[in-house]
């Protein structure tokens, strides 16, 4: 899919990623959605933003927590205290929030961060819906989006890492199957 110039296209990118990593999932057993990832050490396999999920449990929690990172943002822009997207603390070195953020779920289940990740991904589509054309893709209508869109934000919660997340997926099942020969 193109990149999205309005907001029904943007709904559908979000939704269409979002449905492609669910099938991604589907289409792997439980034994090899269980398995821990084995290429997380190698950033050129998995990218740093991955470097600190070492399972799926990880993955869906880790898009989970930057969507409410997403909700947050928008909430204090519509409240009229906007800040920036990411917190104080993490601004320069935003991959030791990601660690924080994958630490924080070790208790949660693989059934309960798939429940909390479909509860963000429909708010992110509910919250994409209440903006209009000029709010989403005009620079410059927001103050703590500076010199990008709306969209660009709802896409790099959304789009691009259900995309990326899919990949990773792909490489995960081949690996476990390997190594199961």
């Amino acid at each position: 899919m193109s990149k999205p110039t309005n907001k029904q296209e943007l709904i559908a990118s979000m939704q269409e990623g979002y449905t492609k990593l669910n099938d991604q999932i589907n289409k792997m057993g439980a034994d090899v959605a269980a398995a821990p990832f084995s290429f997380a050490a190698d950033p050129k396999k998995c990218g740093v933003r991955w470097a600190y999920d070492r399972c799926l449990r990880d993955l869906l929690t880790h898009l989970y927590e930057w969507q409410v990172l997403m909700r947050v943002f928008v909430q204090n822009i519509r409240e009229g205290h906007p800040k920036d997207y990411l917190p104080d603390e993490y601004r320069k070195n935003y991959h030791e929030m990601d660690k924080m953020l994958v630490e924080r779920h070790q208790s949660t289940s693989l059934a309960e961060a798939k429940k909390l990740l479909a509860t963000t991904h429909q708010q992110m589509i509910d919250l994409a819906k209440s903006f209009s054309d000029e709010d989403l893709f005009s620079k410059g209508v927001f103050k703590t989006t500076y010199t990008t869109t709306m969209a660009a934000y709802f896409e790099s919660v959304t789009t691009s890492p259900y995309s990326q997340a899919t990949k990773l997926l792909k490489t995960h099942q081949k690996n476990h199957q390997a190594q199961s020969k």
